[in-house]
């Protein structure tokens, strides 16, 4: 089984992207429009088609596997709902990884000429580079680019040039890049531009690109994205109960590989509700009982991340999102469990707030209090985060910029603009910050 680091487009060789630039531009003419507002934002997991879950891979991720595995798995059978459904629910996937993922999703969407969900995977990819406090400069174009390339495969070309712009502006301005990676970047948003009948960018990109080569190769600042941790409380109970869990989702999962997908054994079903259920109860007791006798907020921050992890596996049982009724109890309320869910992510931010606030030099607390906001903006905007409130993350957000604006840790800023009502992020310098559209490359 392949490994999911090989599906990583960020080690990519830049001149294939420059090849596929030009190998894409002689078929966008032809192909069938595919409407694709960046604006219009939903929450994967209400993207998944239920109907087209196949049965061979689906319960995987109950089985014990590492979910980038799981991930790999599915792709390697061409499972791209499976896929698709994992990325939307799973929160133990890294941003990298997940970014990946939906990269592939994209290619393989518009291979099987389903290009409505090839441009949700390739503007989702660059929604979370965007987000992501844990990615590099580098990474995040890797990622603009691929991602509007596959959208101009597609002749989303709006879609294309709002990532596009996105690319521009960081490759012109983020001091996180050298100068070898800032010229090469620029010859190829150039290209896309060209691509995209932006011919006056175009221009303009390789004039900043031949800049750049003459420029001084900078001292890189090193960024340490803000992470805290801690180690789990051993629970025998839950451990006996999960390994239980595990050996009925082989079970149930040996039967549908057997069967390619389609015998869903009454047996196994029953066996595997009984452990979900009974791992629930071990795993509420044991929350319970640890959260509330515990006081150091590293190990709190231990059990709200477990719990979360839980109870993202117990939403996707209660919405059917594993192609059939797994546990009937759950799926007559899953609204409570998407509560509980919530509430426990704003538990855990809780803390990393407390924590955040706690950074001391030579780290700049204004730093990790930007990184705790952006996963919450992931969080809330991929749906697992229902009390979360983007407004006001965004004025947090808009306060904490501020100290960061002209420090020697600022990079780039996460900034908002607003269509018809509708708020989109991306990242600009100090002096593009706040300019909304007057912002755009022109």
């Amino acid at each position: 089984m392949k490994r999911i680091v090989s599906l990583l487009f960020f080690i990519a060789g830049c001149g294939l992207l420059t090849l596929a630039v030009a190998s894409f531009g002689a078929v966008v003419a032809i192909r069938p429009s595919t409407p694709a507002d960046p604006f219009d934002w939903k929450p994967p997991m209400t993207l998944v088609d239920q109907r087209a879950l196949a049965g061979e891979t689906i319960v995987l991720p109950l089985t014990g596997m590492e979910s980038a595995d799981v991930l790999s798995a599915m792709l390697d059978r061409a499972h791209l709902e499976n896929a698709f459904a994992l990325l939307a629910y799973d929160p133990n996937l890294s941003d990298p990884v997940r970014i990946g993922g939906y990269l592939q999703l994209g290619t393989r969407y518009t291979t099987a000429k389903n290009n409505a969900q090839a441009a949700v995977c390739y503007q989702n990819a660059a929604v979370l580079a965007t987000l992501s406090p844990a990615l590099s400069d580098v990474a995040r174009l890797d990622t603009y680019q691929q991602a509007s390339l596959g959208l101009r495969a597609i002749n989303a070309n709006d879609a294309a040039r709002f990532i596009a712009d996105q690319a521009y502006i960081l490759a012109q301005n983020s001091i996180a890049l050298a100068r070898s990676v800032r010229v090469r970047r620029l010859e190829q948003i150039a290209d896309a531009y060209t691509a995209l009948g932006a011919t006056e960018l175009a221009t303009q990109a390789r004039g900043k690109s031949v800049e750049a080569a003459s420029s001084v190769d900078p001292v890189l600042p090193v960024r340490v994205p803000f992470a805290p941790a801690g180690k789990l409380p051993a629970s025998p109970q839950v451990e006996v109960a999960k390994k239980t869990r595990i050996a009925a989702a082989q079970q149930l999962a040996d039967d549908l590989q057997a069967s390619q997908g389609k015998d869903w054994s009454v047996d196994s079903l029953a066996q595997l509700s009984d452990a979900l259920m009974n791992e629930d109860d071990a795993r509420r007791t044991y929350y319970d009982n640890q959260i509330a006798q515990a006081t150091d907020n590293a190990v709190l921050i231990a059990l709200w991340r477990d719990k979360i992890q839980w109870l993202a596996l117990k939403y996707r049982v209660a919405r059917g999102a594993f192609a059939k009724t797994l546990v009937a109890e759950w799926s007559k309320d899953p609204a409570t469990v998407a509560e509980d869910w919530s509430e426990a992510w704003s538990a855990l931010f809780q803390l990393y707030q407390a924590e955040a606030e706690r950074v001391v030099s030579p780290r700049n607390p204004s730093q990790a209090q930007e990184d705790v906001l952006r996963q919450e903006l992931i969080a809330t905007r991929w749906g697992w985060y229902a009390n979360g409130s983007e407004p006001e993350m965004r004025a947090a957000l808009n306060s904490v910029t501020k100290e960061l604006m002209g420090t020697s840790t600022s990079l780039m800023h996460l900034d908002t603009l607003t269509k018809n009502g509708k708020t989109m992020y991306w990242l600009v310098p100090d002096e593009l910050y706040g300019k909304g559209e007057k912002a755009l490359p022109k």
